[in-house]
């Protein structure tokens, strides 16, 4: 087996406990054939579980120095793929299938690779990912508490979202700082139908941008001062309301009366 040295700058921390990998390939429900993906499988200790599973499984690691030491350990079993994640072209790699993702993630790209992946929702199956603890209680917290916001409301709209363990540091090497979670994200069978979803999270972001502020000020982002009058007016949402204290069917409301207020 070649050197290979730790980096901090890509928050390696490599999952050591066998019984914790388990745990996560079980989470995932693998059947046979199935595709899946893994991004950052560092020397393949849960790539080595997956593959147990006799599944289509494509790793996803961005170490140059790491492509040898997965490729030297198994060979063709795998589709390796030695590039960013955050910046391939996904639909190429999706090619219309449902996916399976099962990954540790390296901590610094959770939430940009989350945000990718309710950009192609409809292609994935089964989400089961290993995350900093403190993320993952944002991405299933509920309305009204601190940790609620752009993050949570957006992986709930596009997918069911399940806590599923905690991992202690001591399971990984080197140890991070933090707590670990795994978390299970599935598709949403009653995912809201919406016009222009694009716009939709732009008035979400919009809402969220500064969180001591009521949606009146927020919302002079996207509207004039005599628009937000008509608004006050036109839609059932209080703007002296926070983004955090609005449900989903909130912002849906809110989203359609900003709508028609730009487009008229």
């Amino acid at each position: 087996m070649k050197k290979f040295r730790h980096k901090k700058s890509l928050g390696q921390h490599f999952l050591k406990d066998k019984n914790v990998v388990r745990k996560i390939a079980a989470l995932a429900e693998i059947e046979e054939n199935e595709a899946v993906w893994e991004v950052g499988p560092g020397k393949g200790i849960l790539t080595e579980e997956l593959l147990l599973q006799k599944c289509n499984l494509t790793c996803f690691e961005i170490d140059e120095s790491l492509y040898p030491i997965l490729f030297e350990k198994f060979g063709k079993s795998i589709n390796l793929v030695n590039k960013d994640i955050l910046k391939i072209n996904w639909k190429e790699y999706l090619n219309d299938k449902q996916i399976k993702i099962v990954a540790n993630l390296p901590y610094q790209i959770t939430s940009p690779f989350l945000f990718r992946v309710t950009e192609h929702a409809v292609n994935f199956k089964r989400v089961v990912v290993m995350i900093q603890k403190e993320v993952a209680e944002r991405i299933n917290a509920g309305i009204g508490t601190k940790d609620y916001g752009r993050l949570s409301l957006k992986m709930q709209f596009y997918f069911n979202v399940e806590y599923g363990f905690t991992v202690k540091p001591h399971l990984f090497f080197p140890p991070p700082k933090v707590d670990s979670a795994v978390i299970i994200l599935t598709p949403r069978i009653d995912k809201p139908i919406l016009e222009d979803e694009r716009f939709f999270w732009r008035v979400v972001e919009v809402a969220f941008q500064n969180r001591r502020k009521m949606l009146r000020r927020n919302l002079r982002m996207l509207l004039s001062k005599e628009k937000i009058e008509e608004l006050g007016v036109s839609c059932k949402i209080e703007l002296t309301r926070r983004g955090e204290t609005l449900t989903e069917k909130d912002f849906i409301e809110l989203y359609e009366a900003v709508r028609k207020l730009t487009t008229n």
